[in-house]
C-alpha cells in the first residue's frame, strides 16, 4: 500500500525526468511483497503497462530487481540479455530502447525507474546518467518519507499510550473518591477526576449529557474494559445494580451499547 505522499514523491521523479531528459517515456514503480509493480507513468500512450507486476529476474526491470544494478536494452524486442515475458505490453506502448535503475534502500531494491523511447538505440550517455541520478534522488526522498512515517508511528503510539494512563487514573480517582470517608478529601479527588477529563471541549459543553457522579464512576471502569461484576466489586454495588446504572447510561447518551456509551462520553468530554 502506498500513501499520498509515496505517491506525490513517485508521480514527482517521473513527471521530473521526463521534463529534464526529453525522454519520450518515463515510468516506474515499487517493488511489492506480489512484485514489481508499475504505478506510475508520463507520456505513456496506452494503458498497457500501467499496473503491471513484473517478477523478479522477468524483463528488464526484474532484471534490475534481481541484480541489483542497471541495465538497458536497444531494441527491447531482440535483446538478448533479458526474457520477453512482456513483449506484448511493450510493443503495444510502442517502446525500443529502454534504461531502467533500481531504487535501493539500505542495498534492497524498493523500486525501479524507467525511461524509454520509441525509436531504437535512443538512451544516450545523457539518458542514462539523468535516470540513475534521478533514481538516487527518489530513494533519498523515500527514506525521509519513511523516518517520517516511523517517528509519527512512534509518536502516535506514544499518545495512545499515554491517553490510556490517564483514562486509568481517572478510573482509579473516581473509584478512590467513592471509598474516601472524609468529605474534603472526597471533593478533591472529584476535582482531580474532573480535571483529568480536560472538562468538555468548548464547542461540545453545550451538548454535555448530565450523568450523576455515580454513573461516572461506573461508566469510567466500564470504559477500561471491566466486567460489570468486577465494576460492581471495586464500587461496592450489587451486578445487577451495575447493569441498571449502565442501561440508564446508554439511554440518556442516546446509545446502543456500552462500547457506543464510551466513545459517546469520551466525545462529549465526560471521560478522557
Amino acid at each position: 500500500m502506498t500513501t499520498p505522499h509515496l505517491d506525490q514523491i513517485w508521480e514527482r521523479t517521473v513527471t521530473g525526468l521526463k521534463a529534464q531528459a526529453g525522454a519520450p517515456m518515463v515510468f516506474g514503480g515499487p517493488v511489492r511483497a506480489g512484485g514489481l509493480e508499475l504505478r506510475y507513468f508520463s507520456g505513456a500512450r496506452t494503458s498497457a503497462l500501467r499496473d503491471l507486476n513484473v517478477a523478479r529476474g522477468a524483463g528488464l526491470g526484474g532484471k534490475v530487481w534481481r541484480e541489483r544494478r542497471p541495465a538497458e536494452v536497444d531494441e527491447y524486442s531482440a535483446a538478448t540479455s533479458i526474457t520477453h515475458h512482456y513483449d506484448e505490453p511493450v510493443g503495444r506502448e510502442g517502446l525500443r530502447a529502454i534504461v531502467a535503475v533500481p531504487v535501493l534502500q539500505g542495498g534492497q531494491v524498493r523500486g525501479v525507474l524507467y525511461a524509454g523511447s520509441r525509436e531504437a538505440g535512443a538512451c544516450g550517455d545523457r539518458l542514462r546518467s539523468l535516470t540513475w541520478g534521478m533514481a538516487r534522488r527518489l530513494s533519498a526522498d523515500l527514506a525521509t518519507e519513511a523516518e517520517i512515517e516511523r517517528r509519527l508511528a512512534a509518536r502516535v503510539a506514544e499518545s495512545a499510550a499515554l491517553r490510556e494512563r490517564i483514562r486509568r487514573i481517572h478510573a482509579e480517582l473516581r473509584v478512590l473518591k467513592g471509598e474516601a470517608k472524609d468529605p474534603a478529601l472526597r471533593r478533591k479527588l472529584a476535582a482531580l477526576a474532573e480535571d483529568v477529563t480536560g472538562g468538555a471541549r468548548p464547542a461540545q459543553r453545550h451538548e454535555q449529557t448530565a450523568l450523576s457522579p455515580r454513573e461516572r464512576d461506573i461508566l469510567a471502569l466500564v470504559a477500561e474494559g471491566l466486567s460489570y461484576r468486577y465494576v460492581g466489586e471495586r464500587l461496592g454495588l450489587a451486578q445487577q445494580t451495575v447493569k441498571s446504572y449502565m442501561r440508564d447510561i446508554i439511554a440518556r447518551l442516546g446509545v446502543h451499547s456500552r462500547h457506543e456509551a464510551v466513545v459517546e462520553a469520551r466525545r462529549q468530554g465526560i471521560l478522557p
